[in-house]
């Protein structure tokens, strides 16, 4: 049973924004202030990851232009390589790309719950360290578990039940947004000598460019999304129009919002009360308006934050469910509700992943393991265009610049992964592992499927 296109231009707009803007702008700055200690090379470095965000998207759009399926990268992986690859890129997005993904939301939501109600009682358990990754119980954990499993079960009932309800997120988000920046920079209380007290930074030093190289790792994760619109190509109408400009538009609004909120973040405190802040945007908050409106925007972050967790969700289990149908995962999730046209048993298992990674304790780990994962592998889904035009399938669509994006995407990513395994040796090599672990489990469904087929009468 194939899946219904239902979703036209605004929905695919919205789904994008949604899964672009989640809790990253919220707490990553934190960390890339604390990484990069210069607030100048903290801007730089959002602006840098949203062109690059850009530069994926339009060239993800040829392939998803030549093949308007569900499945993203394992489609277009399938067709321009091998099943092998493809299944590497699928097996990615179950362990990190979209469960770790979602798993970090659903932290990030409960430690704002937290900041929200104090008075509750809250408990951690010891922490276990397993294979250099710190494990532990926490409320926060049983907290994420709530909003993983109220949107997985609205997906249940179709995508565009769904959407209907990621709309009402998107709008309000990007209003609200909107207007934090108004009132932050017209009455809030701002300083723009504390972006000032960092000195600009050299650009001829190699110091430079390695403290970009690793703050564009938290960056990634918070552009994250710019590409779910080829997750859901299958259930989009007139993908040939919607899906580039879509993926277009929401990148350029994205882009231009990160940009102005970190601003608005780094001249309303001293950069010491900023880095290495879980909370950056409740500080900032506080900062520029007082404690009055501390539950106001706290309570606005989480719903901002469940906003992004709905769109990961919905577009995450279409991999899987490309890759039942492909026969290479267990068939059970391939199946398609027949009354409301949802991969529902790929939408459940996914929620099931993604509650097991919320034991993983520090959520700074799980932004480094996703981004490597992720980068590895997306080189050779830029890559596809070259391999398309080789087999003679060519797209209507020109990619702008062709083929300049291509390359600065690729040499970004793998300097960023270079950088990355310097820097974070035990998280990256956690995704590294997640990734090629892949292989051998691609080959064991192959002999599986073999095997059955041999006993067939």
């Amino acid at each position: 049973m194939e899946l219904k296109r239902s979703l036209n231009t605004f929905d695919s707009i919205s789904v994008l924004f949604s899964s672009m803007v989640g809790s990253g702008i919220f707490f990553t700055s934190g960390y890339l202030i604390k990484e990069t200690g210069n607030l100048w090379i903290v801007l730089f470095c959002w602006i840098i990851g949203g062109f690059l965000a850009l530069s994926g998207s339009i060239t993800y759009a040829y392939a998803a232009r030549l093949l308007p399926f569900a499945g993203g990268d394992y489609v277009y992986l399938k067709v321009a390589y091998s099943p092998a690859i493809a299944f590497m890129s699928g097996w990615s997005s179950l362990l990190t790309n979209f469960s770790a993904c979602v798993s970090v939301l659903a932290l990030a939501f409960g430690k704002y719950v937290q900041i929200l109600f104090p008075e509750l009682p809250y408990f951690e358990t010891p922490t276990y360290t397993f294979l250099g990754l710190d494990l532990q119980v926490s409320s926060t954990t049983l907290i994420g578990i709530l909003p993983i499993l109220f949107f997985s079960v609205l997906n249940y009932f179709g995508i565009k039940s769904a959407v209907r309800v990621q709309n009402v997120f998107a709008v309000l988000k990007i209003t609200g947004l909107l207007l934090f920046l108004a009132l932050g920079f017209s009455i809030g209380s701002t300083h723009w000598a504390y972006l000032f007290e960092s000195p600009f930074p050299n650009v001829l030093e190699l110091s430079f460019y390695s403290k970009v190289l690793i703050g564009i790792v938290p960056v990634s994760f918070s552009y994250l999304g710019w590409n779910m619109i080829t997750y859901i190509a299958e259930e989009v109408k007139q993908p040939e129009k919607t899906i580039v400009r879509s993926a277009i538009t929401a990148c350029f609004l994205v882009a231009g919002l990160y940009f102005a909120i970190n601003l608005l973040f780094v001249i309303s405190a001293p950069i010491g009360e900023l880095a290495g802040q879980d909370g950056i945007g409740a500080i900032a908050f506080q900062k520029l308006f007082g404690s009055n409106y501390s539950i106001l925007t706290t309570s606005f972050i989480a719903w901002v934050i469940l906003g992004s967790m709905s769109a990961i969700l919905i577009g995450g289990s279409r991999v899987y469910f490309a890759m039942a149908r492909d026969g290479v995962f267990l068939p059970s999730f391939s199946k398609v509700h027949p009354k409301w046209h949802s991969p529902y048993v790929s939408i459940f298992f996914q929620a099931f992943v993604a509650i097991l990674f919320l034991f993983v304790k520090e959520i700074e780990a799980l932004l480094y393991m996703i981004t490597c994962s992720i980068l590895i592998l997306s080189c050779l889904t830029a890559a596809t265009p070259f391999r398309f035009e080789k087999m003679g399938m060519k797209s209507d669509y020109k990619i702008p610049l062709y083929p300049l994006p291509i390359f600065l995407y690729i040499f970004a990513n793998i300097a960023v992964m270079v950088i990355l395994f310097v820097e974070k040796p035990i998280t990256a090599s956690w995704g590294l592992m997640i990734t090629f672990i892949a292989l051998p489990v691609y080959y064991l469904f192959r002999l599986d499927k073999k095997m059955v087929s041999k006993q067939l009468p």
